[in-house]
């Protein structure tokens, strides 16, 4: 291909038609990938026949292969041509200006719809700005022209799994299944699919073949391990370890090393690990991780850096925030709660044979997850664990105003909620328990269709709750992107106590206390009280929390490694370690402190 070239340049000087030598001179040169020498030959070219697509296409390219942006984009900028306007969105959506880049790609696509280059990195985009549908669609588009590329699968599940439509992420790598059934990555966020819609038996089935499928040390090692440490499933975990050729395995099995030694009380072993992970491990994980063991072992400086670094990267992963936040949808409500908007309302006896629910509250990491795991060991009790029943039922409510609910449009929303619940699997000859931790800023809603509810309050320091919610790795939704910012973390908890405390003054409602902090010392003497106050008769298994754990199944929250260990006090006054990063937030806290009690210096 070279000689190519020798022989064009000689022949060039004398031909009496130098287009047809450019041109195979041009080709020659980008086959070879030498695109600084195509520019020449295609800049010529283009002199000769300004408009020809082709050529302009070419030199583009050229031009892209040495790094010459801004002249690439003088060639294509505005052109109607689906070859053309394809480039200009590339180079728009390369220098990060994904605005210009959208109607670049729409202006391909329209000039050819079957344009199916334009269509997938169309989806891309729009999925960078957030525009979910939009991008949804664009995907859906690509596969219809392509129902072979896998690729294009795999993009349209990233955006399901980003935006938590679990179930059509499901259904789409169901499909790159049936068309690639022996794909290790398909099989592996397949796995992943299942975990996320619980579906657990599936999910490590999924896993294992992927692993039989590609047996080197990969992702589905790495996430069936993870699958087995979220489960509280520690001896698996060590088999799956047992099992991997560590000799011969990459530096990314340190990562399930340093989980392994962690779960096994092994910190110093563990961080030592962990700072061998590489960086192809996702930054989010690492940095959870490092954290996490650097605050068993007391270093909170080094821990507090890997907690601020594994938000930030939380947040670059996640769609930016549509809309308000959810500390300004809290603000909103308690503005319009005052005494003359509830002081019209009138209590409904329900017509249903059901008992209003216990609302088990409390800002995350409160202790919720440790008070309901308990509370499972009251057989009177169905307790259901963070599912949105009170979310979905609050979006049936309309534009319908709570003061002037009628007794139908009660019973109407009564049935919708207790139908929520069985498909969550609530045992309806049971006492329903329904666990949702910022529940506690819905209650006059709760109240308005329950008048008879309990609610169980989960009380913790309020500097140990924000710093361990800045310190979990939550799936991101609008909640808990709160906790991103240990300052919005602490203002979201004024706003949410704020709510709390307000809907008391204007709905008084039945209440009672549990102390996170005496419940770890003596679960015993906190919790009798609450099972006097709930009327029911005190069961020894309330005390058995790590069998209860290990029947339950997957935890759905950031606590699953601590409800199936012992009890332990390690993380009462956590925050004296941290005080200088809490300084900044210590006032917004410091009056809910002094409010329950608590010591703040």
């Amino acid at each position: 291909m070279e000689s190519v070239l020798d022989i064009v340049d000689s022949a060039l000087p004398d031909a009496a038609d130098r287009a047809p030598y450019l041109a195979l001179a041009g080709q020659a040169a980008l086959r070879l990938n030498r695109a600084d020498r195509a520019i020449g030959y295609l800049v010529d070219l283009l002199a000769l026949h300004p408009d020809d697509r082709a050529t302009k296409a070419n030199l583009a390219n050229a031009l892209l292969g040495v790094g010459d942006f801004a002249r690439a984009l003088e060639i294509v900028a505005g052109a109607p041509e689906a070859s053309l306007a394809r480039i200009e969105a590339y180079i728009h959506q390369h220098q990060d200006r994904l605005d210009e880049a959208v109607p670049a790609y729409r202006r391909a696509i329209a000039a050819d719809a079957n344009d199916l280059a334009s269509w997938n990195n169309l989806g891309n985009v729009l999925a960078q700005l957030g525009e979910v549908d939009d991008a949804i669609r664009a995907f859906e588009r690509a596969i219809t022209l392509a129902p072979a590329d896998i690729p294009i699968y795999l993009n349209l599940a990233d955006l399901l799994m980003r935006s938590d439509l679990q179930e059509a992420r499901l259904r789409t790598l169901k499909d790159a299944q049936s068309v690639a059934p022996e794909n290790p990555q398909v099989l592996t966020e397949l796995g992943l699919a299942y975990a996320a819609n619980d579906d657990l038996e599936n999910a490590i089935a999924t896993l294992r073949e992927a692993i039989d499928r590609s047996p080197d040390f990969g992702a589905a090692q790495l996430e069936l391990g993870l699958i087995f440490e979220t489960l509280n499933r520690v001896d698996d975990l060590a088999a799956l370890v047992e099992q991997s050729n560590t000799k011969d395995a990459p530096p990314e099995l340190s990562f399930l090393l340093a989980w392994q030694a962690r779960r096994e009380g092994r910190f110093d072993d563990a961080a030592a690990l962990a700072e061998a992970i590489p960086e192809t491990i996702l930054p989010l994980r690492r940095y959870h991780l490092i954290g996490g063991i650097a605050d068993r072992r007391g270093d909170a400086a080094t821990a507090f850096p890997a907690f601020e670094q594994m938000n930030r990267e939380a947040v670059a992963l996640s769609p930016p925030l549509a809309g308000p936040s959810f500390r300004s949808k809290v603000e909103a409500d308690l503005a319009v709660w005052t005494n003359e908007w509830a002081g019209g309302w009138v209590n409904v006896e329900s017509a249903d044979e059901f008992r209003d629910p216990i609302f088990l509250v409390g800002f995350p990491r409160s202790g919720t997850t440790l008070l309901d795991t308990m509370l499972m060991g009251l057989p009177t009790l169905s307790v259901l664990e963070e599912r949105p029943m009170v979310a979905r039922t609050l979006a049936l409510l309309g534009d319908d105003a709570l003061p002037t609910l009628t007794p139908d449009r009660i019973g109407e929303l009564r049935a919708a909620y207790f139908e929520y619940a069985r498909e969550y699997g609530w045992a309806d000859d049971r006492w329903l328990v329904d666990k949702h931790p910022l529940n506690m800023a819905r209650v006059p809603f709760i109240q308005r269709l329950f008048p008879k509810a309990r609610f169980i309050l989960a009380e913790r320091h309020p500097y140990d709750v924000v710093l361990s919610c800045f310190m979990a790795n939550f799936q991101l939704n609008v909640a808990m992107r709160s906790f991103t910012s240990l300052d919005e973390a602490a203002k979201t908890y004024d706003a949410v106590f704020s709510a709390w405390h307000r809907a008391q003054t204007l709905l008084p409602f039945q209440s009672h206390a549990v102390r996170y902090e005496r419940l770890v010392v003596d679960s015993a003497a906190e919790l009798t009280p609450l099972v006097e106050w709930l009327g029911e008769e005190w069961h020894d298994d309330l005390l058995d929390h790590q069998q209860t754990a290990s029947a339950r199944g997957r935890v759905r929250t950031a606590s699953y490694s601590q409800i199936g260990e012992k009890l332990y006090t390690h993380a009462s006054d956590r925050w004296r370690r941290y005080s200088d990063h809490l300084a900044p937030v210590m006032p917004i806290l410091r009056p809910w402190a002094e409010r329950m009690g608590y010591e703040t210096e």
